[in-house]
C-alpha cells in the first residue's frame, strides 16, 4: 500500500512538472507572437493597400461595392473607424445601385461594427430597419442572426445586472439557435456555434466536445481559431479545469496576435488569471494588460478601454503589495547587515587603511599603464603614417631633382653650343601632363591614406541624386581634389588654383557648382572642414 501511494505521488508529480513545462512553452510562443505582431500588422496593411488599389483601378460600381465590403471585413477586427468608413462607402454605392440587397448587407455590417464599439442603441436601430423578407439568401440571413447574437452578447457582458441581463441572455440564446439552424452543418463554424449554444444552455461537457471538433481542423491564423479556443477555455474554467483554461486562453491570445486581431479579449483575461494565480509573474501580467490597452486604443474600442481600465487597479495594487513585501525584507536585511557591519568595523579599521593604500597605488599604476599603452599605440600609428608620407615625398622630390638635373645639363649644352635662343624656346620648366598626373596620383594616394572615408563622408553632404561617382582608374576627381585641399586648410582659390594648375576663376566655378549640390549650401564648406575627424 505504501509503495502504491508513493508511486502515485511520483506520477502526479511528473504530470504536474510536464504540464508546467508545456504551459511555459506556450507562454514563450505567445511572447514570440507578440514580439512579431508589428511584422504581421505590416503584412495585413499591405493586403489592405492592395485592395484599396483595386478600388482606384475600377469604375464599375458593383466591383467597388465588393472591394469596399472586403475592406470592411479586413478592418472589422483591426480598426473600427476604418471599418465604419468603408461600410459607409459601400452603402453609398448600394444607394446609387438602388439595390435593396446591398443596402441590407450594409445595414447588417454597420450594426455589427456599431455593436462592437459600444453603440448598442444605434446598432439595434440599424437592425430594426431591416425587413427579413429583403434578405435574399442564407449567407446574408446568417450574418443577420450573427449580428443580433453579437449585440445581445455584448449587452449581457456590459449590463451585468439582474434586471436586463437575463432578458438579453434569452435573446442571445434565441439568435444562437437561429444561427445553428441556418449555418451549414459540415463546417467548423457550425460546431463552434453549437458549442456556444450548449455553453449558454449550461451543458458544458457537450459544449467542450463541440468546440474540440471545431478546433480539430481549424488553422491558428484565422479568427475562428481564436474564438473556438476562447470558448473552450471558458468551458474548462466552468468545469474547474484551470490548466486547460490557461492552455486554451494562451492559444487564443497567440491566434489574436497571429491574425492579427485588435478587437480581442484573451490577453487581458490571461493577464488577470496570471495576477491571481502567479504573483511572481506580475511583470508579465502588466505587459499583457498594456498590450491589450494598446490594441483597444488602436482599434478605438471605448468599451474595451474602460474594461481594461477597471482591471488596471488590481495590477497596481498587486505591485504595491509586492513592493511592501520587498520593503519589509529589505528593512530586515539592512538591519542585519548594519549589525554585522558594526561588529566588523573595529577589526577592519587598520586593514582598510592598508588596503586603501594598496588599492590607490594599484589604480595609479593601472592608469599609468593604460596611458603608456595608448601613447605607444599612437606613436606606432604616427610613425607608420609618417614613414608612408616621407616615402611619397622623397619619391616626388627625387623625380623633380632628376628632372632639374636633366634640364641643367640641357642648359649647359645649349650655352656651350651658343644656342641661347633655342634654349629660350624650350618649355621644359613647365610641368608636363604626365608630371601633373603623377603629382595628382601621389596627392590622391597620400590624402586617401590619411582620410580613407573622405569620399563617402563628402557624398553624405550632397543631395542623394548629386553624389559624385569616381570613374574607373581614377582615385580622386577634380572636384574632390579641390575640397580635399579645403579639408587640409587651404581655402584660398588662388592657392588651390596654383596647386591644381587651373585659373582661380575655374576653381571658383567648381566650388560654386558643388556648393549648389549640397544639402546645406550655406554651411557646406565648414562641414567639409569637419570631415574625417579620426585617421
Amino acid at each position: 500500500m505504501r509503495s502504491y501511494i508513493f508511486l502515485t505521488m511520483i506520477i502526479i508529480g511528473l504530470q504536474s512538472a510536464k504540464a508546467s513545462n508545456d504551459l511555459e512553452q506556450l507562454y514563450n510562443q505567445l511572447d514570440k507572437a507578440i514580439n512579431q505582431r508589428k511584422i504581421v500588422c505590416l503584412k495585413k496593411e499591405e493586403k489592405i493597400d492592395s485592395i484599396k488599389n483595386l478600388v482606384k483601378q475600377t469604375k464599375l460600381y458593383n466591383k467597388k461595392f465588393e472591394y469596399y465590403i472586403s475592406l470592411y471585413q479586413e478592418y472589422l477586427t483591426y480598426k473600427a473607424d476604418s471599418a465604419i468608413f468603408y461600410i459607409n462607402k459601400a452603402n453609398e454605392i448600394a444607394l446609387i445601385n438602388n439595390s435593396i440587397q446591398q443596402q441590407t448587407q450594409c445595414n447588417i455590417y454597420s450594426a455589427n461594427i456599431l455593436a462592437t464599439t459600444g453603440y448598442f442603441t444605434e446598432a439595434r436601430l440599424q437592425l430594426e430597419k431591416i425587413n427579413k423578407k429583403d434578405i435574399p439568401n442564407n449567407d446574408l440571413l446568417l450574418e443577420y442572426y450573427k449580428t443580433y447574437e453579437w449585440l445581445y452578447t455584448l449587452l449581457v457582458e456590459y449590463s451585468s445586472d439582474e434586471i436586463y441581463a437575463p432578458e438579453y441572455r434569452k435573446k442571445e440564446i434565441l439568435y444562437n439557435d437561429s444561427i445553428i439552424k441556418t449555418i451549414p452543418q459540415d463546417c467548423n463554424e457550425y460546431y463552434y456555434r453549437l458549442g456556444e449554444y450548449l455553453t449558454l444552455k449550461g451543458e458544458q461537457l457537450e459544449a467542450q466536445k463541440a468546440y474540440e471538433k471545431a478546433l480539430s481542423s481549424t488553422p491558428m491564423n484565422i479568427r475562428l481559431y481564436a474564438q473556438i479556443t476562447f470558448g473552450l477555455a471558458l468551458v474548462h474554467h466552468k468545469q474547474g479545469n484551470l490548466y486547460e483554461f490557461e492552455k486554451y486562453m494562451i492559444l487564443s491570445a497567440i491566434s489574436d496576435n497571429t491574425c492579427p486581431l485588435k478587437e480581442n479579449l484573451a490577453l487581458q483575461v490571461l493577464a488577470i488569471h496570471i495576477l491571481r494565480t502567479k504573483p511572481d509573474w506580475i511583470e508579465r501580467a502588466n505587459q499583457y494588460i498594456q498590450y491589450s490597452m494598446e490594441d483597444a486604443t488602436f482599434y478605438n474600442n471605448r468599451l474595451r478601454m474602460l474594461e481594461i481600465a477597471r482591471k488596471i487597479p488590481a495590477i497596481v495594487n498587486a505591485y504595491q503589495q509586492k513592493n511592501i513585501k520587498e520593503r519589509e525584507h529589505l528593512t530586515i536585511a539592512v538591519f542585519l547587515i548594519s549589525t554585522l557591519s558594526m561588529m566588523l568595523v573595529i577589526s577592519l579599521f587598520f586593514i582598510r587603511k592598508q588596503l586603501n593604500k594598496v588599492s590607490k597605488a594599484k589604480q595609479e599604476l593601472n592608469l599609468l599603464n593604460e596611458k603608456l599603452y595608448n601613447l605607444n599605440e599612437e606613436l606606432l600609428n604616427t610613425n607608420q603614417t609618417r614613414e608612408e608620407y616621407v616615402s611619397l615625398f622623397l619619391d616626388l622630390c627625387a623625380s623633380y631633382i632628376d628632372k632639374m638635373n636633366k634640364y641643367q645639363e640641357l642648359v649647359k649644352r645649349k650655352i656651350k653650343a651658343k644656342q641661347a635662343d633655342d634654349l629660350l624656346k624650350q618649355n621644359s620648366t613647365k610641368m608636363t601632363e604626365a608630371d601633373a598626373k603623377r603629382f595628382f596620383v601621389n596627392f590622391d594616394t597620400a590624402f586617401l591614406t590619411l582620410y580613407p572615408n573622405f569620399i563617402a563622408e563628402f557624398n553624405n553632404l550632397l543631395r542623394p541624386e548629386e553624389k559624385i561617382n569616381i570613374q574607373k582608374g581614377d582615385i580622386l576627381n577634380t572636384e574632390l581634389r579641390i575640397f580635399a585641399l579645403i579639408r587640409l586648410g587651404i581655402k584660398d582659390s588662388s592657392r588651390i588654383a596654383t596647386l591644381m594648375f587651373y585659373s582661380p576663376q575655374t576653381i571658383y566655378n567648381y566650388r560654386t557648382s558643388i556648393r549648389n549640390k549640397a544639402k546645406n549650401r550655406d554651411t557646406f564648406e565648414e562641414e567639409v572642414k569637419q570631415l574625417c575627424q579620426t585617421i
